[in-house]
């Protein structure tokens, strides 16, 4: 399940993953590629959701509370529009 365009939700049979999009450079080229990067492994995609909450607020710094309340009320859009989709 994709949330937004940097953040997805995939599970195996012992784990839900979160998953981030990250761009990497090709060390003998240096040319720029994406691919996924393991954010944590959960019990839950609630667990999951929760982590990806908490770190959508950590990168805001803690700066001023309308940049954290923005940040949850975007993360929470995606996460209704995924689950619409799916």
């Amino acid at each position: 399940m994709n949330i937004g365009k940097d953040w997805k939700i995939e599970s195996d049979s012992m784990n839900v993953v979160l998953l981030r999009k990250r761009t990497r450079h090709q060390k003998d080229t240096g040319k720029a590629y994406t691919d996924w990067e393991i954010h944590g492994y959960f019990s839950t995609v609630h667990n999951a959701l929760k982590e990806l909450v908490n770190q959508e607020v950590r990168e805001t710094e803690l700066k001023d509370i309308k940049s954290i309340q923005a940040s949850i009320d975007n993360l929470h859009q995606l996460i209704e529009t995924a689950t619409a989709e799916s």
